[in-house]
C-alpha cells in the first residue's frame, strides 16, 4: 500500500488535484477514501474542515484516522477500488477564508495579550462556513469598550503593515520560548509533547499551532465586534467578521 502524502501545508493555495486512491472503506455516507497525494485538510485546532468534491460528489466528512485523512462522501464503493485515480476541487474562497480568519484570530489573541497584564483565552473558533471566528477569555480586571477599541486600533495597524507570516518548527515548547522569548505564548488549553509546530508573525507574535494561515498579516478588511455581557468580571467575547471593505472602527 503506498502511503499518503498530505500536500496543504506545502502548498496551501493548491485547491484543485487528481491523485490515486490508496485505501478504501465503507462509510455511514457511501465511502470513505485515502488519496495518495492529498490536498483535504480535516478539521482541527479551532479550524473547519475543507469544503469541497470528489469527481463532482460533495464532500461529507474528514476523518484522520490510522495515519491517514479519509475523504467521505455520497457514492457507490463498488466504483472507488485502491488504484482509482479521483478528481478532487475544493472551495477556494472556503480555504482562503479560514486561513485569512485563522491569521486574524493569532493577530486578535496578541492584541489582547499586549493590551492585558494578564489573559486567559478559553476558546478560539472559526464558524463552519469560515464567515467569522471567536474568541472567547477572561482577564483580571473588569473590561469596558475602550479596551476592546485599543485591541482592534493595534490589530488594524499590524494588518497593514503586511507582516510575513512562517512557519518554523522546535524541539519543544521549552525550546520555542528560550528561542523567541517575549513573542513565544502557548494556551493552557493544549498539551504538546515533543516537537512543535510554529505560526510566527514577523516581529509580533509566534504561537504553537496546526491551522493554515494566510502568507501576511494583512488579513483584508475585517469588522471586531464584542459581547461584553461579562466584562464587570472579567470576561470577554470577541467576534472577526470578514467583510469586503473597511466600514468602521470598534466604537464607532
Amino acid at each position: 500500500m503506498s502511503n499518503q502524502t498530505n500536500l496543504f501545508y506545502q502548498f496551501p493555495d493548491k485547491t484543485e488535484i487528481t491523485s490515486k486512491i490508496i485505501a478504501t472503506r465503507p462509510h455511514f455516507f457511501g465511502t470513505a477514501i485515502a488519496v495518495e497525494e492529498n490536498i483535504v485538510r480535516a478539521a482541527g485546532g479551532g479550524e473547519p474542515r475543507d469544503v469541497g468534491k470528489v469527481n463532482g460528489s460533495p464532500i461529507q466528512q474528514v476523518e484522520k484516522q490510522e495515519g491517514k485523512t479519509w475523504i467521505a462522501f455520497d457514492s457507490d464503493p463498488a466504483l472507488y477500488k485502491p488504484d482509482t485515480v479521483v478528481e478532487i476541487e475544493l472551495d477556494r474562497d472556503h480555504r482562503d477564508q479560514r486561513r485569512r480568519l485563522h491569521t486574524g484570530v493569532h493577530l486578535a489573541i496578541r492584541s489582547a495579550y499586549n493590551h492585558f497584564d494578564d489573559i486567559r483565552v478559553t476558546e478560539a473558533e472559526i464558524a463552519e462556513d469560515a464567515s467569522s471566528a471567536i474568541i472567547k477569555g477572561d482577564v483580571s480586571r473588569a473590561i469596558n469598550k475602550g479596551d476592546i477599541a485599543q485591541i482592534d486600533m493595534a490589530m488594524r495597524s499590524t494588518v497593514l503593515k503586511e507582516l510575513p507570516v512562517t512557519l518554523n518548527r522546535a524541539k519543544s515548547v521549552d525550546h520555542a520560548e528560550d528561542e523567541h522569548g517575549h513573542l513565544f505564548r502557548v494556551s493552557d488549553r493544549h498539551a504538546f509533547r515533543g516537537k512543535v509546530r510554529l505560526v510566527c508573525i514577523d516581529g509580533f507574535d509566534v504561537n504553537p499551532c496546526s491551522g493554515l494561515h494566510h502568507p501576511d498579516s494583512n488579513i483584508g478588511p475585517y469588522e471586531m465586534r464584542a459581547n461584553l455581557s461579562g466584562s464587570s468580571s472579567g470576561k470577554f467575547e470577541i467576534r472577526l467578521n470578514l467583510s469586503p471593505c473597511w466600514m468602521y472602527w470598534y466604537g464607532d
